[in-house]
């Protein structure tokens, strides 16, 4: 099922490549019509297990080791992009929104496209053995999104109505444990999968409130409030201890 939040932003994931960085205000010019930023996060350089987790599907391709030269030690922007309010989407936000891109071929991207902006062509990259230097990337569905975007936005909170504070140890252990883009979508379903919130639990808000840098998940306490069947429940949590 879809979560609340991702039904109310509709995200999809977007990434500037390091080919791309320094033409990152023409493009996003291009896209200002067509999508909203959610966030931004920059990465110089890129580490490349998440890279090689972003291309893992290409894992057994030709090209992946030509593609994973490409972004070793270099910088990529990322981005959590959504649909406009005052945008009509004739065929929908995604579809609109990789028409923008275009074809991951650059010479073949048509103009007007994000892509069309690059001189670089997948028949000469074939010719010299390295990577089409064609931007960007972006993600095709929702579900691509689900996969991609925690890669690098691992703690983001969106919607933050749930969630006070900032991510602490606890609430990275369990949002690496729960499924989901937004960091309180996943703390919440972190925290059911170690059986922490029962199914008839409603997360009311959620705190990070003990653990440093250093101490293990075991060492962290965050405090959570529910609602059972109306009646409201303070208590504090802590991780399983993992054997």
């Amino acid at each position: 099922m879809m979560s609340a939040a991702l039904r109310r932003h509709a995200p999809i994931f977007f990434m500037i490549k390091p080919d791309g960085i320094s033409r990152e205000a023409e493009i996003m010019k291009m896209i200002d019509p067509v999508a909203s930023v959610i966030a931004r996060r920059p990465f110089d350089p890129v580490e490349m297990d998440r890279v090689e987790r972003l291309y893992a599907v290409h894992k057994d391709k030709p090209f992946y080791p030509r593609l994973m030269n490409y972004f070793r030690n270099q910088p990529v922007i990322a981005y959590l992009l959504c649909e406009r309010p005052d945008t009509h989407y004739q065929n929908g936000f995604y579809p609109s929104f990789i028409d923008l891109v275009g074809d991951t071929d650059p010479a073949k991207a048509l103009p007007g496209t994000i892509r069309s902006l690059s001189a670089d062509s997948l028949e000469a990259s074939l010719a010299e053995q390295r990577a089409v230097r064609n931007l960007v990337h972006r993600s095709t569905t929702v579900e691509e999104t689900l996969a991609e975007a925690p890669l690098f936005f691992w703690d983001h909170v969106c919607d933050a109505s749930k969630v006070s504070g900032l991510p602490g140890i606890a609430g990275r252990f369990f949002s690496q444990a729960g499924d989901g883009i937004f960091f309180e979508e996943r703390v919440e379903s972190g925290m059911r999968r170690c059986r922490l919130l029962s199914s008839v639990e409603a997360l009311i808000r959620y705190q990070d409130c003990r653990g440093g840098d250093g101490d293990s998940p075991g060492q962290s306490r965050a405090l959570v409030e529910t609602r059972v069947e109306g009646t409201r429940v303070i208590k504090e949590v802590t991780p399983p201890v993992m054997h």
